[in-house]
Parts: structure tokens; C-alpha cells; sequence
């Protein structure tokens, strides 16, 4: 899958800085978006007071526990000149002509153009903390309309929610479906769509408005469930972070209430909830803390026939062995006949999705049910048609709207050609490139230049920076250390914030947190990216294994893997290493592979990589294994570098090239980096590196564009690939 991510914070009251990042940050530019204009603010509020006072709409809406809806003489009726305004603004606001924006916009449509060459599934997530970002429509963005047509839009779950590997223990897919409070609501209808699931050899299990007691019993039970469905009565706070159903005549209950129960259903396995039922986005806020990975809400009150109408064609669609997302997509555009009677009721139905979550079919839930897929396969009951058989490949885009809160989806990227996305200039990151190819095109300020930072760009400092230095005597380039903290990106950021570098070397993009500290402190930074790298692996020459997936790499770091015998080696304990938390590499690390999890309590941080190094090399009782940039271990005499896979089953990818004969010495060994796989995204494991500049208007900042502008020339970028990476531009 790619992976493309738009992460927006807001930096200050001027608006929001955005990052997009692309398939495997293959790909990364930056932009600034302005805050959320007065006019749209103004017509979707209008458009939510007049849909909500609907009497249809109107009669649905579940007051908070302990408040009663006042009655209103008045009934305002909603029409679609509410949401034609809404559009309208939207779509002013997304599509200035603002240069810090164009950057987003240029790259949203560059990736657009990439994946369209490959017959494969598009999700778009958007993930924004900011209730009044998460309401928004964004679908109606012309730019998703024209070329992610059959995209559909899911936000992202919360930074820590850790997606549930298993599934019930069950030979059926099993479904719990709670009828809570039904005044006005036609529960019947939605209990047949989901009652037909059971000729497909679902098991269905139905609670009508249970109790407390009741409900928790049957989330308890031991089978666990696959699915879970409430239909009735619910709400959100107005926030969106906390949201209630109404179990019964008398109960209302939030999340909290039965909390416990909720996340034993999720350990046994509980992949999906579907609320059918109104403003769920507090509901699904909640459920995204206890883990569960994904969720189907409504955004605000619906109409009863809606909300049948989407669940039938959601599960039409799903039973065809749709994905989620293609699934909640076309039933979603089946709501268009409501647009007259509930103008923006189609905006609605919405996905919310945790990191790491893998594409969700029927198929995938019924996977240990031979039984199941047979019924599957040779049903013509469900829904008038017969499923299709076979679902397109799938690939996911992850496009974060952050407001404060930052969701990762981790992906597998394809192996697609992706230089052109690398090479798409952008206004806000990429330095402006000389017109001359030469070194000397570029005008450099007199004066001696403090800068530090990643370890990884050590072979660049050693190369590119010496030749640099010959050209420009006076542009002399002084590398410097913390006197306390360890070398890594993280300690250059914040020795570039607080005035001790003039610019610094970065091997992962700034944090939000590095983000906020500059703009407390009047400055913004700005990262400018230069080259790719990939992350290798380390182990010792006697190690006989074949190579690692990245889940098995995961699984070594997180302390699910303790022994080589558990991914084909010898009966030996592993000793995991890693640099500290400050070094850029760590950070990349525990983002990409760990899914921002935590490192287990076995891994042994070290401080430097030489040292790393020669502890997995010279102990191999030790059973040690270490990852850094490959260019610092692919020609290391101690330590063998080990191919990577993206999943069981995949070729193992090497980011090298040569293989040296048994009895060769190690001196005569000639590996290279593997130019090929890393540019075109077939290795697993790939990044960039930044030079991180501090926009204060002072000499430093000049000496910072500078250095950026010397290694994108031509013959920086040569110099670049001579130090081990590769260019991030033709040349």
C-alpha cells in the first residue's frame, strides 16, 4: 500500500502549517494553510441549524444524559442552497491562490497521477483533532472530486490507538447487534439487513434494549465478535471527544460506563463498530482510545430511512468483498434521492480508522471459515446480486489533518516508480536550484557556520561538506556537538532553536512539538530535503537466516520476538539495539515500524553507532541486531546487512548490490547501495534528510539556504551519491 499523509497544526492563529507526505515519505513537501475562513464557519453552521431543526432530523436527536431538548415554535427548513454555500466556501478556502498552499495542492495531484497508473484501491484519511475540521465535508473538495473520484475520505484515529491482530475464535463471523432506544426509529428494517447475514453463515446475536448488566455480559462473551452494531438513539458532545447511546428507555450510557467490557470484545478480536445512529463522532473518538480499529459513524442526527438505507447498501456492498472503504463509499452515494429531503445527509456516513489497520473485507473477517467463504462464493440471496469474488488490490493514501493530534497509518508501499513525486518541486521546502550546475553558481555568505545534528550525515560531511569548503574558503562550515546531550537529529533541532547552530542536519522531518517551540518563539523552521536513504539492518556474519519482514522486525523490537528460532535462525537469544531516543533514526524507526508503540524493555540503547556495531559484530553469543542508515553498515568488514521483505510470502530486498565469495576477505569486499530499489520504493525501509533552517531573517538563515542550494546543485547531489545516498533530483 502508499501511504500518503497531510498533517496540519496549527502553528499560531495565522493558520495551520501542513506537511504531505507520500508513499513511505518517498515523497514530502510543506505548505501553510490559512485558518478556517469566517464565510464557510458561517454557512455550515447555518446548514447544521437548519438540517437539525428538520422535523425528521429534529426528532432524532439524543440530548445528553440528564438534559431534555427544549421544544422550538419554530421549524426552519433546510434546503440545498445551504449546502451549495457550504461547497462554495469550502472549495474558496482549499483553492487560494495562497504560494505557502500550492505546494499541497501540486503534490495532492502529482500522487493522484502516480496511482492512477496502477488498477489499485485509494483511501484518502484525514485526520484533524479540531471538531470544526473533522465536521467539514471534505469530499466536496473539487480537487477529491476530479482526481480521487472513488476515494473515500476516513478520519484518522488517535496517535496512540494500537491496532487488534487477531479475531474471535469462532468459525462464523459473528456480529452483536444492540437495539437500544426506538421511539420514531424502524429498528426492524436494520435488523433484516443484518439478519440476511446469516446465509452467508454469519452468526448473529441480538440484544433488544438491554440493560447495563446485559450488554457487558454479552461484550464478555468468550467467542468474541467480528462485528458490532448499535442501532437507536446517541450523541456527541459538541467537542466531539465524548459521545453516549441510550440503551434502553432509561439508560443513557457513554463509552466510559462500559468501558471494560468494550475493550475485552476488542482484545478477543472486535474489528468494526457501525453506529447507526446519531453524531457519532464523540462514540468513535472513544472506541479509537480502547483500540478498537475502525469504526462507521454519522457525523449528525440522520433520518431514520437514511440510516436503513446506508445499512443496506453497506453490507450489499461489503458481502461482495469490498473493502470498508469502496463499501461505505458507493452506499454513501446511494443517499443521493435524500439530497432534496436532507440536504448534506450524504455527507454524513464516516469512517474512523487506527494506524496500522490493514484493509478490512468480508473475506479477511471470515478468513478461518472455509464454510463461510463457500456461502460466500455461492450465494445469490444476499441483496438481490451475487458478490464478486475477488477484491482490486488495494492501496491506501493517508492524508492527516492535524490540529494537535497526529495519526499514523502504516503501510506497506508498492513497488511503483515514484522519482517524479521525489523530484516535484516545491515553493515552501525545496530550495531554489541554481541554473548552473556547478558548485560555484551559488552565492555564499562570508563567515564561520556552527551546524550539527544527525549522525547519518556523517559520510556527507565527510565528503560533500570538505569539497564545499574547498570551493567556498570563506563560507567555513564548523561541525558541532552538544556538551551533554548525545549526537542525533532531535539535539541539532533544539540546539538550532536555542541559538547554538546556524543550521542543522536532520535524518526525519521536524516534530510538531520542534514546530510549536519556534513558533512560541517567533521563528518558523523549515526543512529542505536533499537526499534518501534507507535503513539497514545489522547482524552477525554467522547469523544463518534468510532475511526479516517488517513485522518480524517489530515484533524484535517490541519483545514478541526474543529468539532467532522464531524467524528460522538458531536457538539464540536476540539482543536488540538502538540509538537513543533523540536520534533521527530512532524517531523514524519507532514511527514506521513500531507504529509509534513503544521500544520493549529489552532493547539496549547505545550511544553511537561504531558502537552498536561492534557489539553485535564481536559477540555473536549475544545474538545482536542493530539498524542504522545503510551507507553507515552495507560495507562493514564485523556485521552483515540482512534483506528485508514487506510481509510473509514477499521477496526479501536487499539494499545492496554484490555478493562476495565464502573464502573472499573482508577487505576485498566491494558492496554498493542499491540505487535502484531504493528510488523506485521496492526496498521496505526508505527515507530522506532534511537540512533544517531557521526563518529568522538573520545571517544564519542565509547561511542555511545557502548550504540547501550547494548540495541540490548537480554536483552536490553527485557528491551525495558518492557518500552512499541517493539524489534526491536528476542531475
Amino acid at each position: 500500500m502508499a501511504i500518503v499523509k497531510l498533517k496540519l497544526r496549527r502553528t499560531s492563529q495565522e493558520g495551520f502549517l501542513v506537511i504531505l507526505t507520500g508513499t513511505n515519505r518517498e515523497f514530502e513537501t510543506e505548505g501553510f494553510l490559512s485558518p478556517l475562513p469566517a464565510e464557510l464557519e458561517s454557512s455550515f453552521n447555518k446548514w447544521q441549524s437548519a438540517y437539525r431543526q428538520i422535523e425528521a432530523v429534529r426528532s432524532y436527536i439524543a440530548p445528553a444524559p440528564g438534559v431534555r431538548l427544549t421544544p422550538k415554535g419554530v421549524t426552519i427548513h433546510s434546503n440545498s442552497d445551504h449546502t451549495h454555500a457550504v461547497k462554495a466556501h469550502l472549495n474558496q478556502w482549499l483553492n487560494s491562490g495562497d504560494s505557502r498552499w500550492q505546494p499541497i495542492r501540486d503534490g495532492l495531484i502529482a500522487i493522484a497521477q502516480q496511482l492512477d497508473r496502477a488498477d489499485e484501491e485509494i483511501r484518502l484519511i484525514l485526520d484533524a483533532k479540531d471538531i470544526d475540521l473533522r465536521r467539514l465535508p471534505w469530499q466536496e473538495w473539487n480537487l477529491f472530486e476530479e482526481h480521487y473520484p472513488h476515494a473515500e475520505i476516513a478520519l484518522s484515529a488517535p496517535k496512540n490507538s494500537k491496532p487488534i491482530k487477531r479475531l474471535p475464535n469462532s468459525s462464523k463471523v459473528r456480529i452483536l447487534v444492540a437495539v437500544g432506544r426506538s421511539d420514531g426509529i424502524n429498528t426492524k428494517d436494520d435488523l433484516e439487513v443484518i439478519q440476511k447475514l446469516e446465509a452467508l453463515g454469519a452468526e448473529v446475536i441480538c440484544l433488544m434494549q438491554p440493560n447495563l448488566k446485559e450488554l457487558c455480559e454479552a461484550l464478555w462473551d468468550e467467542q468474541g465478535y467480528h462485528i458490532f452494531v448499535f442501532t437507536g438513539h446517541s450523541g456527541s458532545h459538541k467537542d466531539g471527544q465524548i459521545g453516549w447511546i441510550e440503551i434502553n428507555e432509561k439508560d443513557s450510557l457513554s463509552i466510559e460506563e462500559f468501558r471494560d467490557a468494550l475493550k475485552e470484545a476488542i482484545r478477543k478480536g472486535l474489528q468494526l463498530a457501525i453506529f447507526n445512529s446519531c453524531d457519532g463522532l464523540g462514540l468513535a473518538n472513544q472506541l479509537a482510545e480502547l483500540h478498537l480499529p475502525q469504526s462507521i459513524v454519522m457525523r449528525e442526527p440522520i433520518p431514520d430511512p437514511v440510516a436503513i438505507e446506508f445499512l443496506k447498501h453497506f453490507f450489499k456492498e461489503f458481502t461482495r468483498n469490498n473493502s470498508l472503504f469502496a463499501s461505505v463509499q458507493k452506499a454513501r452515494k446511494r443517499l443521493e434521492p435524500f439530497k432534496s429531503l436532507y440536504p448534506g445527509a450524504i455527507w454524513l456516513p464516516t469512517i474512523c480508522i487506527g494506524p496500522n489497520v490493514e484493509p478490512l473485507t468480508w473475506l479477511g473477517l471470515c478468513s478461518s471459515s472455509p464454510s463461510s467463504q463457500t456461502l460466500l462464493e455461492e450465494s445469490k440471496l444476499t441483496f438481490e446480486e451475487p458478490p464478486k469474488l475477488l477484491a482490486k488490490p488495494q492501496r491506501t493514501i493517508k492524508v492527516s489533518l492535524l490540529a494537535g493530534l497526529v495519526g499514523v497509518v502504516i503501510g506497506c508501499a508498492v513497488s511503483l516508480p515514484l522519482i517524479n513525486l521525489i523530484n516535484l518541486p516545491s515553493r515552501l521546502e525545496s530550495a531554489e536550484q541554481p541554473n548552473d550546475a556547478r558548485l560555484n553558481s551559488v552565492t555564499t555568505p562570508s563567515g564561520t557556520w556552527l551546524y550539527g545534528g544527525s549522525t547519518t550525515w556523517a559520510p556527507i560531511r565527510g565528503l560533500a561538506d570538505k569539497e564545499i569548503e574547498q570551493e567556498f574558503p570563506k563560507f567555513n562550515l564548523s561541525y558541532t556537538q552538544h556538551p551533554i546531550l548525545p549526537p542525533g537529529s532531535g539535539t541539532g533541532i533544539k540546539m538550532l532553536l536555542d541559538g547554538q547552530l546556524s543550521f542543522s542536519q536532520s535524518s526525519r522531518p521536524v516534530l510538531t512539538s520542534e514546530y510549536e517551540i519556534a513558533a512560541h518563539r517567533g521563528v518558523k523552521l523549515k526543512q529542505v530535503p536533499v537526499a534518501i536513504d534507507g535503513i539497514a539492518i545489522a547482524v552477525h556474519p554467522s547469523l544463518q537466516i534468510e532475511g526479516l519482514t517488517l513485522e518480524q522486525i517489530k515484533g524484535i523490537y517490541m519483545g514478541k520476538i526474543t529468539n532467532w528460532s522464531q524467524v528460522g535462525g538458531p536457538n539464540l537469544k536476540i539482543t536488540p539495539y538502538s540509538r537513543s531516543l533523540d536520534s533521527g533514526t530512532t524517531e523514524y524507526f519507532k514511527e514506521n515500524i513500531l507504529g509509534n508503540q513503544n521500544f520493549a524493555t529489552n532493547v539496549v540503547f547505545i550511544s553511537t553507532t561504531t558502537q552498536a556495531l561492534n557489539k553485535v559484530g564481536r559477540f555473536p553469543n549475544e545474538g545482536g541486531i542493530y539498524y542504522a542508515s545503510a551507507p553507515e553498515v552495507i560495507n562493514q568488514c564485523i556485521v552483515k546487512t540482512l534483506p528485508i521483505s514487506r510481509h510473509i510470502g514477499s521477496a526479501f530486498i536487499a539494499p545492496y548490490l554484490g555478493t562476495p565469495a565464502p573464502d573472499e576477505k573482508c577487505s576485498n569486499k566491494h558492496y554498493h547501495l542499491n540505487i535502484e530499489v531504493l528510488q523506485n520504493g521496492e526496498y521496505p525501509v526508505t527515507r530522506r534528510l532534511f537540512v533544517i533552517i531557521k526563518q529568522n531573517g538573520q545571517v544564519d538563515e542565509q547561511a542555511g539556504e545557502a548550504y540547501a542550494r550547494l548540495l541540490l546543485t548537480d554536483e552536490g547531489q553527485k557528491l551525495i551519491k558518492d557518500a552512499g545516498f541517493i539524489p534526491i533530483r536528476y542531475f
